[in-house]
Order: C-alpha cells, then sequence, then structure tokens
C-alpha cells in the first residue's frame, strides 16, 4: 500500500504553499490594502433602496462552514479514502487541495475587487444610512420629494438610524455578493468532484442526489440574500455565476494536472521496464515491449 508524499519537483510543495498564504492574507485583508469602497451617490426616490434592515438567514460563520470549511475537509477525507483503496499515491489529496485553496482565494478577490471598485448601495441603504445633506436636511423633506437630482454629497447619520460601524461600512458594497459567490464556489466544487471521482456508487443515484443536495443549499443561501434585502438580484446572480464558474476552471485545472501527473508516472514506470528488458536482453532473455502507456500519454498531452 502506497503512501508516497513525493512531489516533483521537491520545491513545489514550499512555493505553492508560500504563495497560498500570501493569497490568502490578501483577501483577508484586502479592505486594508484597497482602501474604502467607492462612495457612490443616490435618488431620494429610489425604491430599490427602501428596503427595511433584515438580520442575516445565512450567518457569516454558517456562510463560512458551508463554502470553506466543509467542502474542504470532505475533499481531503474523500481523495484520502479513494487513495487509500486504490493504492495510489498522496500527491491527489494535495493536488485537488491547493486547487481548491486557489480557487477560494480567486473567487474571493476578484468579488472583493467588484465590491470595492462598483460600491453599490444595499437594498436597505436608507434604513442604514438615514443619510443627510450638508445643509442638515434630508430625503424626508419635501423640498426633496420628487426631485430627480443624483445625490453624492451626503453623510450617513448612524445616530439617527443605530447603525453600527460595520453596517455603514457594509452598506456600500453590495456588488457582487459574496454569500452566493462563496457559497456556489464551494458546493459546486463538490458536487464537480463527486461527478468526476464517479462517487459513492457509480452508475446508481446516489451521486447524482448529493450534487443535487450541494447546488440546492448554495441557491438556498443566494436566495436569502435577496429575501434578507441585503443583495439586488442582480448582485446575487452575479455572485453566483462568478462562484460556480470559479469552481468548474479549477476543477479542470487539477483535472488536467492530475492527467499530466498520470503519464509522468507511466512514462518513468515504462523507462524502467525499458531499462529491466534491456538487461535481460543482454543477457538472452527476450521480452516483450511495453511502450504503449508511453505513446498513449504523448499522444494525450
Amino acid at each position: 500500500m502506497s503512501f508516497s508524499l513525493s512531489f516533483r519537483p521537491p520545491l513545489r510543495l514550499l512555493v505553492d504553499a508560500v504563495l497560498l498564504g500570501l493569497l490568502l492574507v490578501l483577501v483577508e485583508n484586502f479592505g486594508r490594502f484597497w482602501g474604502p469602497p467607492t462612495k457612490r451617490g443616490f435618488f431620494c426616490d429610489d425604491e430599490s433602496l427602501m428596503y427595511p434592515y433584515h438580520e442575516n438567514t445565512v450567518s457569516p460563520t454558517l456562510l463560512h462552514w458551508l463554502g470553506l470549511y466543509l467542502p474542504l475537509t470532505g475533499l481531503v477525507v474523500l481523495e484520502s479514502c479513494l487513495c487509500y483503496r486504490a493504492d495510489t499515491s498522496y500527491w491527489q489529496v494535495f493536488n485537488t487541495t491547493r486547487w481548491f485553496l486557489y480557487g477560494y482565494v480567486f473567487n474571493d478577490l476578484l468579488k472583493s475587487i467588484g465590491k470595492h471598485t462598483i460600491g453599490r448601495l444595499r437594498p436597505h441603504f436608507f434604513a442604514v444610512c438615514s443619510p443627510h445633506f450638508p445643509d442638515g436636511s434630508s430625503c424626508s423633506d419635501e423640498a426633496y420629494r420628487g426631485v430627480l437630482k443624483y445625490q453624492t454629497d451626503y453623510d450617513c447619520r448612524p445616530d439617527l438610524s443605530g447603525a453600527t460601524e460595520d453596517m455603514i461600512r457594509d452598506v456600500r458594497v453590495s456588488f457582487p455578493s459574496g454569500h452566493s459567490a462563496m457559497a456556489f464556489y464551494g458546493l459546486v466544487f463538490v458536487a464537480l468532484l463527486l461527478r468526476h471521482r464517479r462517487w459513492p456508487l457509480p452508475g446508481s443515484l446516489l451521486g447524482p442526489v448529493l450534487q443535487l443536495a450541494c447546488v440546492s443549499l448554495a441557491w438556498f443561501v443566494a436566495l436569502s440574500r435577496v429575501m434578507d434585502y441585503k443583495h439586488h438580484w442582480s448582485d446575487v446572480a452575479a455572485g453566483s455565476l462568478l462562484g460556480a464558474g470559479t469552481a468548474f476552471a479549477v476543477i479542470r485545472a487539477a483535472a488536467l494536472e492530475e492527467g499530466r501527473r498520470r503519464c509522468q508516472d507511466a512514462q518513468a514506470s515504462v523507462k524502467q521496464e525499458a531499462a529491466v528488458a534491456e538487461g535481460a536482453a543482454a543477457k538472452g532473455v527476450q521480452q516483450m515491449p511495453h511502450d504503449l502507456c508511453l505513446v498513449s500519454c504523448q499522444s494525450s498531452n
């Protein structure tokens, strides 16, 4: 039974660990590097910004469990079990894990860039910000009713709305939906991995049912963001497409890397067998050629 953890080249593990560590630090502290989000204006009669403030149905802690911790734990366990049963190298576990983490930071980075660049106001903007203009007036005054003027010079009044500092800072980062992006990335990644590994019970509907459960859970998280008035529907659509698209791209990249690794192993095995055959031929023992796998791997690349 093989428990090999060898990597080619050996420097790859260190390089990947350092790069992933730097990217994780970047995405977790993106606001400090990028600065505050864009301050966008508004129309006083914009009904899409007049929804009440509502607490999260899916809390950030629960979101991280659904979109990061549980998928990561599940894929490590799944890949480890498959490698153990197939008597293959545990490089497969490393390969899937590193691509999953890379996809996570890739997805989170693009999401954060979108949020801070666009600066779109959330549907509960008026309820949280309670914007007032420099002269002390607000949109509730008679002078601003029915006036089609784009207001850009304003300040939020948390003393009137009762909002916290985090709520005020968060009110300008509606696009795209981070909850949708993370949920769709982590859960769609798991669904695609189940499909790629044909697990469990190949040929039955158990695997597709598990995939359906993953996608349905991600869909519920996305819908909850509209239900809670945290995002506009277009924010959720963009976040969902971003997360799902990243999952598809990363799974594809991991599969290609795995295919190249298998071909390299096959080529090394063929060369070793060829060396043995040459040694046997030198001693007068006839051997059958074993270069079919080498040719097939070269043609597939």
